[in-house]
């Protein structure tokens, strides 16, 4: 077995580091504090949840993969039939705006696309105007070393499916958390720290914002339908590529990822995250595995060393690290 080495957190990303005093946001073509941004309660976006969104990572003053995010918002907005009101280069612009007035170097952007209002007396969508919001916060890392190390005890809900394909394109990114929201409250009140729903075929999709990622004798495996094209678990088996680590999307039994060797989550936030303990029982050893661990490292390395970065503070290298 292999050994496992020392997870390397970041320790500038700790919360109580976060300058939150430095959030903004962007509505209607003008930047302000985020703690005035509002949206209107007839808002469709609001009101019927027709509306998508997207989170970018800000990271050392550069925005990661930021092309890949872009192209899934505007898919996102294609999609759902949302017309922005911005074109791509000048949403670009506007995020990267972000970045530079708030001065954060380590942070998370969020943008989002609503239905907008329409007139009174009619819920017509063609009539409502689409808005683009968009906002800058610090960017905390999920967890401490100690709590990496613990991992998330994770439950595989049964009761609760995942909104099927047909009804809410999961691929286009939305704010229908109906099924994930219930299962997480079904987790935490059994006692974990969170919730894997499977889908009406009775395998596994996704969790409440992350992908699951299950290490097997064969590699990595995750779910390749019912779930979010998910942008860091792609930028993870990119790293799992050149690591000689093979990762596949396919089919994941319940099954198998409760006999994984190990597994892990993963989300634009922390990049990944260790499972180490499903439905009360212990994956491998009950802690993060060497697989985990290694691509948790490599990947925050890449990044300190600019990979797939648009570079938007010069020299954005700021805070001590671990």
């Amino acid at each position: 077995m292999l050994d496992t080495p020392d997870v390397n957190l970041p320790t500038r990303l700790a919360p109580e580091r976060a300058e939150y005093w430095r959030s903004l946001a962007y509505a209607d073509g003008a930047f302000l504090p985020l703690t005035q941004a509002t949206v209107s309660m007839r808002d469709h976006g609001f009101m019927y949840a027709d509306m998508t969104y997207d989170v970018l990572q800000v990271w050392r003053g550069g925005i990661f993969r930021m092309d890949a995010h872009l192209d899934r918002f505007f898919a996102s907005m294609a999609g759902l039939r949302l017309d922005p009101p911005l074109t791509r280069a000048a949403l670009t612009e506007v995020l990267k705006d972000l970045v530079r007035r708030s001065g954060l170097a380590d942070a998370l952007l969020y943008v989002t696309c609503t239905r907008g209002e329409g007139p009174l007396g009619t819920r017509d969508p063609r009539l409502a105007r689409p808005r683009i919001l968009a906002n800058i916060q610090p960017l905390v890392l999920r967890g401490s070393p100690d709590e990496f190390r613990r991992g998330w005890h994770a439950t595989i809900v049964e009761g609760v499916r995942r909104i099927p394909a047909d009804s809410v394109n999961p691929v286009w990114k939305n704010s229908h958390w109906g099924d994930l929201s219930r299962a997480q409250w079904i987790a935490r009140d059994g006692g974990f720290d969170t919730a894997i729903l499977l889908d009406h075929a009775g395998k596994v999709t996704e969790g409440p914002g992350f992908n699951v990622v299950a290490v097997t004798r064969d590699g990595l495996l995750t779910p390749d339908s019912g779930v979010l094209e998910g942008i860091a678990c792609r930028a993870l088996f990119d790293v799992a590529a050149d690591l000689g680590v093979r990762a596949r999307f396919g089919t994941l039994s319940p099954e198998a990822l409760r006999g994984a060797e190990e597994a892990f989550v993963t989300m634009t936030s922390t990049g990944l995250f260790p499972i180490t303990r499903i439905d009360g029982a212990p994956l491998g050893t009950g802690r993060p595995g060497p697989v985990t661990v290694r691509l948790f490292n490599e990947l925050m390395r890449r990044k300190d060393a600019g990979w797939d970065m648009t570079p938007v503070i010069p020299d954005g290298r700021t805070g001590e690290d671990a």
